[in-house]
């Protein structure tokens, strides 16, 4: 086993062991003959009170009740915390979009460090088809993206780089910076919509269809939503927003609040991820599972209808982001959905991500035998990784990595 790897497994399973955290039902190769669900296993969500934390409580039952498996659902904190439950074993599935997997692989902020980096891990099953886009409250002076000013008070919420992301985007479209506005700094995802509708910040980058957003839409005062233009408006305005907003597709949304619909927004293909060392006869049973018996949880949350195997298709079809596992590739073999642009692809995907995972681990490795605390907070450490990358030749980020591979083709 090469020095990067088995000092992240053993890290990891030292971590898991003091946590004290069951390996009930842990990775083990299983055939179709002997093949056995784990006893249990735990699904990781983003907060409560998100779609995916919804659509995850409304199908986990029926898987229960269908197979006997217990599965609980376990609410993140954070984006960086999803990341790291997964690849520490604290669960089996999280929900990754991908521009969560992007800054993963890029290892930036809460993802530099040992258990929540770059980490091999796979698309099992669509979840959502997500919007995302710029809410402000309804008696709000904002009424295009142009009167984002200096000034302008935003929501800033440090808990996801990809909310982070999209403000700085939104701000990039303007020519603007976040030291050219006022950060109205919350905690958590639920407030970053709060304090909108409190009057304490004027506009957020949040998912129409969150709780949040139908609270929000049902207050006093309403809420409203600003598209972002058409590339061909302001081609070097949508360059700018582009260059730091990746792993979206812009349309009108069709989906979430009713002042939402028809809102040009960005739109990301949410799924759940499983590491690739995952068995992949479980994830071939679970994929199927789900496939077969959308009609047990669909009309359980509003929005389940969307998991369902022609969104994996789509996404598949308009360049699928992020690689998939090998026991979902074997389901869409199965059905005869699985094409060779496909695995092509795939190849070139998982070429990207087990370059980033060495080159990470090997950085972890170097900065440690120079006695670097490699923690996200230690700047000395930011600053060795950045240089370890250029060094190593990932001179890109992983998302202009992924948007090369259209470009060349």
């Amino acid at each position: 086993m090469p020095r990067e790897l088995g000092t992240y497994a053993r890290i990891c399973l030292t971590a898991l062991l003091l946590a004290g955290v069951a390996l009930v039902g842990a990775v083990r190769p299983s055939s179709a003959d002997d093949f056995k669900w784990p006893d249990y296993f735990n699904v990781i969500t983003p907060n409560v009170g998100t779609a995916n934390h919804s659509l995850a409580v409304a199908w986990t039952p029926e898987f229960t009740a269908d197979t006997g498996v217990r599965v609980r659902v376990l609410p993140t904190p954070n984006g960086y915390a999803r990341t790291e439950w997964l690849n520490t074993g604290q669960g089996k599935l999280s929900l990754l979009q991908p521009s969560d997997f992007f800054d993963q692989m890029d290892g930036v902020e809460g993802y530099a460090s040992r258990t929540a980096g770059p980490s091999d891990n796979r698309v099992m099953y669509i979840n959502l088809v997500t919007g995302w886009g710029y809410m402000v409250r309804g008696d709000s002076d904002i009424k295009s993206i142009h009167d984002v000013k200096k000034g302008t008070k935003v929501v800033w919420y440090s808990g996801s780089t990809f909310i982070e992301n999209g403000i700085r985007a939104l701000l990039a479209y303007n020519g603007l910076t976040t030291d050219d506005v006022e950060l109205v700094e919350v905690g958590s995802y639920p407030a970053n919509t709060k304090v909108v509708t409190e009057g304490r910040a004027e506009i957020t980058f949040t998912s129409p269809i969150s709780g949040t957003s139908y609270e929000a839409e049902a207050a006093p005062n309403g809420i409203r939503w600003i598209g972002i233009p058409e590339p061909s408006e302001d081609m070097a305005a949508y360059k700018r927003y582009r260059a730091i907003q990746a792993g979206y597709i812009l349309e009108p949304a069709v989906s979430g609040v009713k002042s939402a619909i028809g809102v040009n927004m960005d739109h990301a293909f949410q799924t759940n991820h499983v590491l690739e060392s995952e068995d992949p006869e479980f994830v071939y049973r679970l994929v199927k599972w789900l496939d077969q018996n959308l009609d047990k949880f669909k009309d359980k949350f509003t929005h389940a209808k969307m998991m369902n195997i022609d969104n994996l298709v789509l996404y598949l079809d308009k360049g699928a982001l992020e690689p998939l596992h090998e026991g979902t590739i074997r389901y869409l073999t199965e059905k005869g959905l699985w094409k060779p642009a496909y695995q092509e692809r795939q190849d070139k995907l998982v070429a990207l991500v087990k370059n980033r995972v060495k080159v990470f681990h090997e950085a972890l490795d170097a900065a440690a035998d120079e006695g670097i605390n490699t923690v996200p907070s230690d700047k000395k450490w930011v600053a060795f990784w950045a240089d370890f990358k250029k060094s190593h030749g990932v001179t890109h980020t992983f998302g202009e990595e992924v948007q090369a591979l259209d470009e060349g083709s």
